[in-house]
């Protein structure tokens, strides 16, 4: 007896799983064959008057922007009205120019020599013709050992040797007053040992002059000076 009550319950149990499957596949079925309208699209166009979808339109670019507005009445000068109904003039301002900065660059100091140069000459005991005594000259009673000049390119190199009975001191303070009195500025030089070397500059002109004692205590000196037709630094 309880064995037959037992394969009742078993045989219930067993249909009511069979409807509860029957159902849930007639429910997975209806909604397999139902369209899913997707998020966030646009709806079903309703036909209009003549029978054509007027589809809503999402161009705006008809639409005025005020920012847009307000620049180019202002690039235009004109007026604008307000939303009380009065006009206000929009100010153009004026465009901002940078303003200088720093010195203008100095001008470079006027040649000394001029074209045509001389031709190239050397001399024993005198000073050469073309040498560029208006620049530099010597202290006075100087014995003029040599003097010469050589042009080239647009440059005019003058040489010169000379003894003067005068301190190596004052032998220096005559060249750089002669040679400071047209422009020119004193520079360090090296020198070998038991001489003394001066450097004056000018922009692209220069001279170079050593100076040596002799056994007597005289000042021997010998000069190098390049000088150019073009001014220039």
């Amino acid at each position: 007896m309880l064995i037959k009550r037992l394969v009742l319950c078993g045989c219930g149990i067993a249909i009511l799983l069979g409807g509860t499957a029957v159902v849930l596949d007639s429910l997975t079925h209806d909604q397999a064959a139902t369209p899913v309208q997707a998020e966030g699209s646009s709806a079903t166009p309703t036909p209009g008057p003549g029978g054509s979808a007027n589809p809503p339109s999402d161009d705006q670019s008809d639409v005025p922007i005020d920012g847009q507005n307000a620049e180019a009445d202002q690039s235009n000068g004109t007026t604008r009205p307000e939303e009380n109904g009065k006009a206000r003039e929009l100010e153009v301002l004026p465009p901002v120019s940078a303003s200088p900065t720093g010195l203008p660059a100095p001008s470079p100091p006027a040649a000394l020599v001029s074209e045509p140069l001389p031709a190239a000459a050397s001399a024993q005991g005198t000073l050469v013709e073309g040498f560029p005594s208006n620049i530099v000259s010597f202290p006075d009673g100087t014995a003029i050992v040599f003097t010469g000049i050589s042009p080239s390119d647009g440059t005019l190199q003058a040489t010169a040797e000379g003894i003067v009975e005068l301190s190596r001191e004052k032998v220096i303070g005559h060249f750089q007053q002669i040679l400071q009195s047209h422009g020119f500025r004193s520079e360090e030089a090296p020198a070998v040992t038991g001489q003394q070397a001066l450097r004056l500059a000018r922009g692209n002109d220069s001279v170079s002059v050593t100076f040596s004692t002799t056994g007597t205590g005289s000042t021997r000196f010998s000069l190098l000076g390049n000088f150019h037709t073009e001014p220039g630094w």
